[in-house]
């Protein structure tokens, strides 16, 4: 099994709209563990250095791939904060996660794997 995390935009930056809703949408990830606001960043420096911020402050030990700042791995694989994808190996999706639950995903792999 090969797990990556795919940064894309943010979803509830402090100053601007969320991308979810046509209003700042603050939630607990729009400050740092500093309490610094988190605003969505306007260029793709500004992105991989949030997300490199994030990676660092919560551990991350899996890669993570940085979407471009047109958001096509976003807007191809469903413009939503919290997604999962379980891919074959034949590059087929073989369980799709509106929010993503380690629950249902690690089942879902257990089935996929029992199938092989």
């Amino acid at each position: 099994m090969h797990f990556i995390i795919i940064y894309t935009v943010e979803a509830h930056p402090s100053g601007s709209a969320s991308p979810y809703s046509d209003r700042e949408w603050t939630a607990p990830y729009s400050t740092d563990k500093d309490d610094n606001a988190i605003t969505q960043p306007q260029t793709y420096e500004e992105r991989l250095a949030l997300a490199g911020k994030t990676v660092d402050e919560e551990g991350i030990t899996i890669p993570v791939l940085v979407d471009e700042m047109d958001n096509p791995l976003w807007c191809t694989y469903g413009p939503a904060p919290n997604i999962a994808y379980l891919i074959g190996t034949d590059g087929k999706v073989v369980a799709k996660q509106g929010w993503y639950d380690p629950i249902q995903m690690e089942l879902a792999i257990q089935t996929y794997l029992a199938a092989r």
